[in-house]
């Protein structure tokens, strides 16, 4: 192990540096098709989560930052991702990110490709480690678990909408739906899940951080359900969520197993199958972890998988 590294989840771990200085790190990360997230995401037709390139490159600015010593930094927000197209099992996806120092944090600017071209196009916001203030919710934030209406539906119900299975299913339950309007559900965190299985048991509580892109994941499946919610299973037969990009994404403070996540989901935007989302996260407890600008997603069939979005 280098020094500074410390332990934390990674989705990809089968990784290496290729390239490491002072403007930014090239890596390569291995999508191995017996990763357990294949399994469930989706059958019958496996693809990387698009939100795992976005851990990729996460993994890629800590090994960089190991290089200037001090505590590794801390996403804080999303300025834009573009996702172009898929990464399928046993692809091989490369991450160069250019990296700037700036007062108090950094800016990451990064290109993911597969050997069928870029698969996504990221700009990010770090902030250097430290003590943050978060007793103010900002605009957006969660209401409160006491403002969803007493209605429920379980993992069943959501099984008829979205295609996602374990381990890839990463809601529990909806509280809450306005068809064509907003959607409330919860997501438990828990230490059983696949993505902790390796770590070591000298890793370190920050090391149990549920990993900003399977937060980010779960609200957009979230707004998948909301997509979803008001069409027959036969229209639904065979489509799936495409996520074509997200921007103004606000992490606000850090999940761990034993948080219960409350995500809000509402549309601003719908178009001919297309829609724009916003909304934001807190836990059962009312604290602000995550804030949403927009996501756009599209219901396509899911054959279209089989072919690369031309960039």
């Amino acid at each position: 192990m280098e020094r500074n590294r410390v332990h934390s989840i990674e989705l990809m771990p089968k990784s290496s540096v290729v390239r490491r200085d002072g403007d930014g790190i090239e890596m390569t990360f291995a999508a191995d098709p017996g990763a357990p997230v294949f399994a469930g995401h989706y059958p019958g037709f496996p693809l990387l989560p698009g939100v795992f390139a976005l851990d990729a490159v996460h993994h890629a600015v800590l090994r960089h930052a190991e290089t200037t010593g001090g505590d590794s930094p801390e996403l804080a927000s999303i300025r834009s991702v573009r996702f172009l197209s898929p990464v399928l099992p046993g692809d091989t996806l490369s991450v160069e990110a250019a990296v700037t120092r700036t007062d108090g944090g950094r800016d990451v600017r990064a290109v993911c490709r597969t050997g069928r071209g870029k698969s996504a196009t990221l700009r990010l916001r770090y902030r250097d480690a430290g003590p943050r203030d978060l007793s103010a919710a900002p605009d957006g934030a969660p209401s409160g678990a006491d403002s969803a209406p007493g209605v429920s539906h379980g993992v069943a119900a959501l099984k008829q909408l979205i295609p996602h299975r374990f381990p890839a299913l990463l809601v529990d339950r909806v509280l809450a739906v306005e068809p064509g309007r907003s959607v409330v559900t919860r997501k438990a965190v828990t230490c059983n899940e696949p993505w902790y299985r390796d770590l070591p048991d000298d890793t370190a509580e920050s090391g149990y951080r549920y990993p900003a892109a399977l937060l980010i994941e779960s609200w957009c499946q979230s707004a998948a359900l909301l997509a979803a919610w008001d069409r027959s299973p036969e229209e639904l037969a065979g489509q799936v969520a495409l996520f074509g990009g997200m921007s103004g994404i606000e992490v606000l403070g850090e999940v761990l197993p034993g948080d219960v996540l409350r995500h809000e989901v509402r549309i601003s935007r719908e178009l001919a199958g297309t829609w724009i989302f916003e909304g934001a996260t807190g836990t059962a407890d009312g604290r602000p972890v995550l804030a949403v600008g927009s996501v756009m997603t599209a219901l396509r069939p899911s054959a279209v998988l089989g072919a690369p979005v031309p960039t």
